[in-house]
């Protein structure tokens, strides 16, 4: 792997990627960055809180939603609580229950596949609990996609 790049854009602030990016020169504007398929990167970003994460932080409550396209109003609705309650979450003022985090996952899987896999996600939840924080996450892009890098 050779440079990376810290990719905060996103809103997280420890994600890596180790290709799929280059910067271009742009007349006037001199070096800009492009990304590779950011639509698929946004997607493998946003599958991996989903499968391994322990507990979601503030930012990434704010980066499934907004990568689902709803608003804290419609996050609160959908899972039972208030705007206030989704603003205060994602602000790491307070957490989510366990059963809304749960089911905010569950709302990510299905925004992006179109059906969710609960027996799948229910051995990945068990998993987790054995799992420590990951310091950084690094993504690389490859011939079929974006990946977690090993």
């Amino acid at each position: 792997m050779g440079d990376m790049l810290k990719y905060e854009d996103c809103g997280l602030k420890n994600i890596w990627l180790a290709s799929g990016f280059r910067y271009e020169d742009v007349d006037g504007l001199g070096p800009c960055l492009e990304i590779y398929d950011i639509d698929g990167l946004h997607r493998t970003i946003g599958r991996h809180l989903v499968d391994y994460k322990r507990r979601l932080t503030g930012v990434e409550i704010r980066f499934l939603r907004v990568e689902m396209g709803m608003s804290q109003k419609r996050l609160g609705d959908c899972l039972g609580v208030d705007e206030q309650s989704a603003s205060l979450w994602e602000r790491g003022k307070r957490r989510p229950t366990i059963a809304a985090e749960r089911m905010l996952r569950l709302m990510y899987l299905e925004h992006i596949h179109g059906a969710t896999r609960v027996t799948e996600l229910i051995a990945q939840w068990n998993e987790t609990d054995r799992q420590k924080d990951e310091v950084r996450q690094i993504f690389e892009e490859t011939e079929v996609g974006w990946r977690l890098a090993a």
